[in-house]
């Protein structure tokens, strides 16, 4: 599996002890890849929100990436019922459109 890339400012979870347990969220304030001997490495710099500012390496299960917010689906439901609304407003209670040009001018 690929190394995952971290973007400088992005939210993550962080294992402090890089022992793959207890994760805290922290701030991803630099990413780079350590070459030594061969080898290359993916490592982060995080600040963590207590000021503690730590360099590790940028694998599993250290850093994992912060779990997407699932959007509510009442919020999904209420734009729905604004679209409909809107074409309600579009059109007039006997079926014609205002936008039409009269032909009477």
């Amino acid at each position: 599996m690929a190394d995952r890339r971290y973007i400088v400012g992005e939210r993550v979870l962080a294992s402090r002890a890089e022992d793959g347990q207890n994760h805290e969220e922290a701030t991803v304030v630099d990413y780079y890849v350590l070459l030594t001997e061969g080898d290359s490495i993916p490592s982060i710099v995080v600040d963590f929100d207590d000021g503690e500012r730590k360099y590790m390496t940028a694998r599993e299960p250290d850093i994992l990436p912060l779990p997407e917010e699932e959007e509510d689906d009442d919020a999904e439901d209420d734009e729905d019922d604004e679209d409909e609304t809107d074409d309600a407003l579009d059109s007039n209670a006997d079926g014609t459109d205002d936008d039409l040009d009269d032909d009477d001018d």
